[in-house]
């Protein structure tokens, strides 16, 4: 890199990070809190005023509604309203795009003009995209990414002597940052650090108008000094390790189930940490201090390794320019050829990291089954009303979806409701004296719930509630109503009343032996009309025809396989077609079957029974059985 210019080596990389960059934010959504983003954006721009009163709940409807970043919400809402879902991934493309470009910069400038210092910075950009990838929600937090960069940026000339009457900018875009996310208190950080810094180590005050200025116009938003108690409340939140995005990092994450979102994370924290370590980087306190303070918030709550990824970045691309010093002088010529591999490294990680990821939905739009449409869909054609107990998942889009429809929680967690009403909901989910006590104070008699396999959130004490009947249930969700004489005869043509929501535990059918297992195989054929679709349904049917022998083995071959295009990766499945092909004469297939169980689930036990019989070994990795290393 070459002051003033892009080294030309640089072009081709860069141009590689920047659609891999673009692809990688062209994904589906699933993110719960969207929509009342959405929705508090569309009342802006329609009432031309600041929706301050909360009017999107029944339980907290007159209360005050925090409007702190107001402009984001009115900016993801326009952006919508132009160009839908494609919209919103171009925004997102584009705020990811200033901050590279700030960072780049900031790396640029710290490198000197060293060779490779390009491509060290793209490798940097590289892992920092990753890092941040999981955490790539549109939402008001995302603007904080450019402006965190652009202040790095600023500040990171200053203390190099580069002292421009630019850095008097500082309080201006402050001031926008301020309407935009409560995450403007990193950049007071930033700024108070580094005026700190200038006054201990330079003796000189010339930041300290910049900061009072910059602490002024931070408070020109409509919450004024409440933008900094919402960040400090949530950082101590009682519910903090429960709420997703606030909870703390746990071993788990790093190493476990959640290795492929925080591996880049992990990267970038110890390649900083070397920096300061091994070479020397603690004598630059400003990078020591901000790395260090953003490090210990992001393992107190995870929601921050997005701006931590960002402030480590520049330790990072230091610590590469450090390794490529000891190594020999490249040639122009060899440079070049570098610059090609890395490229095409970029473009091969376009196949598996976009196109295939099985985490990640490439595409525009919401992702499939990741909300109630459903649901509210059966809400409506069946005329529905009343007071409406959700799922917290589920209230953002909910009330996005149906305007007239009242929610009773959703993701305006502190910035509508308190700690204590978080509380009475979870109690609600777990317990049957929790929901009895919600019942009573908040009136509801119908009930939008999550139902995920993973997370497991469905309260499971309703499945013995006799005042309550389950009347629609697809693979990700439920409505319950409360039996009342008015909604006797919607319950009586739509309620489910032998298969349960138990998820995948199907032994509650163990009752149906003998005599009454026709009329439950009846009244299942009855419930599998309501929603053929349901594989939890179809699931407990197969369950129940396999006790009448092979006689219905061509319809539970049927079914198996119909459920596996619905949901493929349980293991169960599979090893209960296995069951089906091994009793129909198609060993060979059933075979395969089993050892796809085996790859999805070590140790489910159906696969490792007919494993053993198919003479199949079995692998069973380290510290899968609890109590054996």
């Amino acid at each position: 890199m070459k002051s003033g210019r892009l080294d030309p080596v640089a072009v081709l990389p860069l141009a590689c990070l920047a659609l891999l960059t673009f692809l990688i934010c062209m994904t589906r959504y699933a993110d719960y809190d969207l929509w009342w983003h959405l929705q508090l954006g569309e009342t802006i721009f329609s009432s031309h005023s600041l929706p301050s009163i909360d009017t999107f709940s029944y339980t907290a409807a007159g209360r005050h509604q925090f409007t702190g970043e107001w402009l984001a919400d009115f900016i993801i809402f326009l952006t919508f309203h132009t160009a839908g879902f494609l919209g919103l991934n171009l925004l997102k493309a584009l705020l990811l795009f200033v901050t590279f470009t700030f960072l780049f910069l900031l790396m640029k400038n710290s490198s000197k003009g060293a060779k490779g210092a390009a491509l060290a910075a793209v490798i940097t950009l590289v892992i920092v995209l990753f890092s941040v990838r999981f955490r790539l929600f549109v939402r008001p937090y995302l603007f904080s990414l450019p402006f965190l960069a652009f202040y790095l940026y600023m500040l990171g000339r200053w203390r190099s002597e580069l002292r421009d009457r630019y850095i008097y900018l500082l309080p201006a875009f402050m001031l926008l940052w301020a309407n935009l996310s409560v995450g403007v208190v990193f950049g007071l950080f930033l700024l108070g650090v580094a005026t700190l810094l200038d006054i201990f180590e330079r003796k000189t005050w010339q930041l300290i108008p910049v900061l009072i200025l910059s602490i002024a116009a931070s408070l020109l938003n409509p919450e004024s000094w409440k933008l900094y108690t919402l960040a400090f409340d949530l950082t101590s939140d009682p519910y903090r390790a429960l709420v997703g995005e606030y909870q703390p990092i746990t071993r788990d994450i790093l190493f476990g189930s959640g290795l492929r979102y925080t591996l880049c994370f992990q990267l970038l924290a110890l390649g900083g940490a070397l920096y300061f370590i091994l070479c020397r980087g603690w004598k630059n306190l400003f990078y020591l201090i901000i790395f260090s303070f953003l490090l210990y918030e992001t393992f107190r709550q995870v929601r921050l390794v997005e701006l931590f990824s960002i402030a480590a970045a520049p330790c990072f691309f230091l610590l590469l320019m450090r390794i490529s010093s000891f190594l020999p002088e490249i040639s122009a010529k060899r440079m070049l050829h570098a610059a090609i591999a890395l490229s095409v490294a970029l473009l091969a990680l376009i196949p598996s990291s976009v196109f295939n990821s099985p985490v990640y939905a490439f595409g525009v739009g919401p992702k499939a089954g990741a909300f109630p449409e459903g649901a509210l869909r059966f809400l409506q054609e069946n005329s529905v009303s009343g007071r409406m107990f959700n799922s917290y998942g589920y209230g953002g889009y909910a009330l996005w979806r149906d305007k007239e429809r009242k929610v009773f929680i959703d993701g305006r967690y502190r910035r509508v409701y308190t700690p204590a009403e978080y509380g009475g909901y979870k109690a609600a989910i777990d317990s049957a004296d929790g929901w009895r006590a919600a019942e009573q104070k908040h009136c509801f008699d119908y009930a939008l719930l999550e139902y995920d396999m993973l997370s497991q959130r469905f309260p499971s004490h309703l499945l013995t509630n006799p005042d309550w009947a389950l009347v629609y249930w697809d693979n990700h969700s439920l409505v319950y109503l409360k039996r009342t004489p008015e909604r006797a005869a919607l319950i009586n043509r739509f309620e489910y009343r032998t298969a349960r929501p138990t998820f995948l535990d199907l032994s509650y059918l163990d009752q149906y032996r003998g005599e009454r297992l026709n009329g439950a195989l009846s009244s299942l054929e009855r419930e599998v009309a309501l929603n053929p679709d349901n594989q939890y349904v179809l699931l407990a049917r197969i369950y129940l025809r396999y006790q009448l022998g092979k006689l219905y083995l061509p319809q539970i071959k049927a079914d198996l396989e119909k459920v596996l295009t619905i949901k493929p990766d349980f293991a169960m499945k599979h090893s209960a077609l296995a069951m089906v092909l091994a009793a129909s004469g198609e060993p060979e297939r059933a075979k395969r079957e089993v050892e796809q169980a085996l790859r999805l689930n070590p140790l489910d036990d159906a696969a490792l029974a007919q494993a053993k019989g198919m003479g199949i070994q079995v692998k069973i990795p380290k510290g899968s059985i609890p109590g054996h290393p």
